[in-house]
């Protein structure tokens, strides 16, 4: 153990401080806590002092190795950029949901061989000619655009002879001639007495199509702000490219828009991918300006302002550490299985700041040496620096990766995903920070001491060169040190922070309890983008709050099911999470067929008393029969899946559609998920279930809030713990561990102010926030215990010592990220709030 002037020993615990702040009193026998830190720090402290003595001796190999291993890393593991899980709604619901097994039979059964492509035309009044008029120039272009061999019409789904395009135009059979003749008295009488589309020849509900709606006196139609298109195309693997490439086509058009229409919006099937993947891509500039500012604060801050101290070198390769690290989390990550993800663009940002504060507490400690140990060698000098700041360091990096690696046991693949990418991120920062950084650090001072020039390391400064004074003044240390301590110090202003403190904790904790639930998958979209303005628009002008969703039943004997799906009917019908009127059943449709028809092929198979098919072969042909030929029954063909089994038919799957009512938040949302899948559980058994797009989201906002307590709480107990064993002080770890707690609730309280909510984004946050909370309190904290003397005296110290490199960092990590907010990105935007 050193001297005095390597350091004194706590009378607490042992460890060793680059301070000197003396205690007459004789030292306590140590508790056997204080014993255990004791021997983990000073396991901790040696291995750090020999490399550091090694670092200091061989710097350039030492690089070169850390170089090579990270190299080897990335080549071994390379990381494979793909924006597929851009929009992947799995992403956000638990691993083990049952809704998810739902997703995968319903995408089996009834795969999806429909794309599409949408406008919305707003204007104060659509339903006028001009307008009308606008809208079939836009139709008639649209069905001339192609794409290589293809065109509109080979691309698209028919209906019948004609191409499906639903609009208020098809009321016009799209006839250029009839929509530009038609008068305003004309278009309001078309408009409230269609029933019956005159091209596709189905039901046609007119409102569906209308929206912003103001009815006369006598309840019709008189006007309406928004009307929309739709053009349907083939999804199928083998024109996917070029359905795809029209689509685009679509969107430009729809984007040059048309002069007779206010405002027109569109949306295809490809645009959440592009304009999701396309967030990440655009917020580059702001990675990039990020860093260079940093650079520029590191700088200025580890060096001094003259040709020879000046510290651009090790700035650079600071931020060195931070891009290798990006790569070494990427590779490993991706190693493991992981993928990148929308939440995953922050991490260059989080790394960045947890990195340059580890830089300056490693500077910071080099600085920190006594003026005895200036004299020593230079591995000596590099040795005790990393002595102290390695142990430092450690105590932070292990907080934050098990924050991390908890985080990372959620049942949420894309918060699960970002937490490992996370943590093998921060133990590459940890272990290049004490590697190649101080390798870094020690050539600089090398070069300093050669008296080479800091930017252009081969000119060398004559021996009269001297630094000019003003650039050998500390003023973040000097303020520190002469006025921000001794005033802390004082009674009145400890008063005073307190009473700030407790009156910031009271106002947001309120806004803590306060937090609403939400989330929207439409929020990962630039609030730029056309893709974000159609859905904010259809969200206006055409939601009514209901939910499109389906009863699927599977392989099973509906011949003999008859009491099973008419049961299931009734109890749909009858349920409050089902919109009234919206049920509509194959089952009780064809049954009803079976009971009035006048067909005497058909009434020869059926009982004359139960109207019921007399046996199994003949339900299903009657059944297709009634599907493939009977007007009531021609709706249902895309519901069912017929089996043909040595020519024999059968069901694999069916589907009776129905509508959810509005719900007015999460909460209601997950009890109408857990009240509909109850229903048919218990009706049906494990044959049928319920699905629906909207249940995915449900699904995850039924558990993030218990998962966001659950990952909070274990993080919390773990830093105690780790803070507990590492300063082995039960008080000072309380007091790292109420910072820590304080800040969650500031930051979850001015979530609230901002008008963010609890959702997958936030969630990681506020992980984040425990992490970076925890890296300064726990500096200060681990600092303080290495000093000896009364309270106020080791404050003191502490703050002359870890203040500077702790403000430096922090405001270091703010510059990271302040660039943020002006990006159009959810993730970006509410991790700057």
């Amino acid at each position: 153990m050193d001297g005095k002037k390597n350091g004194a020993i706590n009378s607490t615990n042992g460890h060793v401080s680059n301070g000197d702040i003396h205690s007459s009193k004789e030292e306590p026998k140590l508790s056997c806590l204080q014993k255990i830190s004791h021997k983990i720090i000073s396991v901790l402290e040696t291995a750090f002092y020999r490399l550091g003595r090694l670092i200091g001796t061989y710097p350039w190999r030492v690089m070169l190795i850390s170089t090579i291993v990270t190299g080897i890393i990335c080549i071994a593991a390379p990381f494979t950029f793909t924006e597929s899980a851009d929009g992947d709604d799995t992403l956000w619901v638990p691993v083990n949901a049952k809704v998810l097994d739902y997703k995968s039979w319903v995408e089996s059964v009834f795969p999806s061989t429909v794309r599409f492509g949408t406008m919305i035309f707003v204007s104060d009044n659509v339903l006028t000619p001009t307008v009308l008029s606008a809208m079939w120039t836009i139709y008639n272009s649209s069905i001339s655009l192609t794409t290589g061999t293809n065109n509109f019409s080979t691309l698209c789904i028919q209906s019948g002879s004609n191409c499906l395009v639903n609009s208020i135009l098809e009321l016009w059979s799209y006839d250029e001639t009839t929509i530009k003749a038609a008068s305003q008295a004309d278009i309001k009488t078309k408009i409230n007495t269609a029933t019956t589309s005159p091209m596709y020849f189905n039901s046609y509900d007119v409102t569906t199509v209308l929206g912003g709606k103001v009815y006369d006196g006598s309840g019709k139609i008189d006007s309406a702000t928004a009307t929309k298109m739709t053009w349907f195309i083939q999804g199928d693997d083998a024109v996917k490219d070029q359905a795809e490439a029209w689509e685009q086509q679509l969107i430009d058009l729809g984007q040059k828009g048309n002069s007779n229409i206010s405002t027109t919006y569109v949306f295809a099937i490809r645009s959440f991918s592009d304009e999701a993947g396309g967030a990440i891509r655009g917020d580059i500039a702001f990675l990039s300006a990020g860093y260079v500012i940093v650079i520029v604060y590191i700088t200025i801050m580890l060096g001094k302002f003259n040709c020879l101290e000046q510290r651009f070198g090790l700035a650079i390769a600071g931020v060195v550490v931070v891009g290798m690290s990006i790569g070494i989390c990427f590779s490993l990550a991706s190693l493991c299985g992981f993928e990148y993800g929308p939440l995953h663009s922050v991490l260059p940002f989080l790394l960045l700041g947890i990195g340059v504060d580890d830089m300056f507490v490693i500077v910071g400690a080099l600085k920190n040496l006594s003026d005895e140990q200036q004299k020593l060698p230079l591995n000596e000098r590099i040795g005790k620096a990393l002595r102290h700041s390695g142990a430092s360091i450690t105590v932070t990096s292990l907080t934050d990766i098990m924050a991390f690696f908890i985080g990372a046991t959620t049942l949420l693949p894309a918060l699960r995903s970002f937490c490992i990418f996370a943590a093998f991120g921060i133990i590459a920062l940890y272990g290049l920070s004490t590697t190649f950084f101080v390798s870094a650090m020690t050539v600089d001072v090398k070069r300093a001491a050669a008296r080479l020039n800091a930017c252009c390391c081969f000119y060398k400064h004559k021996p009269e060169y001297k630094p000019n004074n003003c650039s050998q003044k500390e003023y973040l240390p000097a303020f520190i040190l002469k006025f921000y301590a001794p005033n802390l110090l004082k009674f009145p202003v400890k008063i005073v922070v307190l009473v700030l403190t407790a009156g910031l904790f009271g106002l947001t904790i309120w806004g803590t309890v306060n937090l609403e639930q939400k989330f929207e998958e439409k929020w990962f979209l630039p609030s730029d983008s056309y893709a974000y303005d159609y859905l904010t628009a259809s969200d206006k002008y055409f939601s009514s709050g209901q939910e499109q969703a389906g009863v699927y039943c599977k392989n099973i004997d509906y011949f003999g099911k008859k009491t099973e799906m008419e049961s299931l009917y009734t109890q749909l019908t009858a349920s409050n999470y089902v919109v009234n009127g919206t049920v509509d059943s194959w089952f009780n449709s064809y049954t009803d067929w079976l009971s009035t028809t006048s067909d005497a092929s058909v009434i020869a198979q059926i009982d004359g008393t139960t109207k019921y098919p007399l046996d199994s072969t003949k339900f299903y042909d009657l059944l297709h029969q009634f599907v493939t030929t009977e007007s009531t029954g021609l709706r249902f063909s895309r519901n069912l899946k017929f089996s043909n089994t040595s020519s024999v038919l059968g069901l694999t799957g069916s589907k009776i559609s129905f509508y959810h009512p509005s719900v007015k938040d999460t909460v209601e949302g997950f009890n109408v998920l857990d009240g509909i899948q109850s229903l048919v559980a218990g009706v049906a058994g494990s044959d049928c279930f319920p699905y629906s797009q909207i249940h995915l989201t449900w699904e995850s906002n039924k558990v993030i809030r218990q998962e966001l307590y659950r990952n909070i709480a274990l993080a919390a107990v773990c830093v105690f713990i780790i803070c507990l064993v590492l300063i082995a002080n039960i008080w000072t770890s309380l007091m790292v561990f109420s910072c820590v707690a304080l800040t969650f609730v500031n930051v979850g309280g001015f979530m609230h102010f901002w008008g963010l909510t609890i959702d997958v984004v936030t969630c990681v946050q506020l992980i984040l926030a425990i992490g970076l909370a925890v890296d300064y309190s726990a500096h200060i904290g681990h600092c303080f215990m290495t000093f000896q003397g009364g309270r106020n005296e080791r404050v003191k110290a502490t703050l002359v010592e870890i203040g500077g490199p702790v403000i430096s960092g922090g405001f270091s990590t703010f510059l990271a990220f302040v660039l943020l907010a002006v990006s159009k990105s959810y993730v970006f935007t509410t991790f700057f709030k």
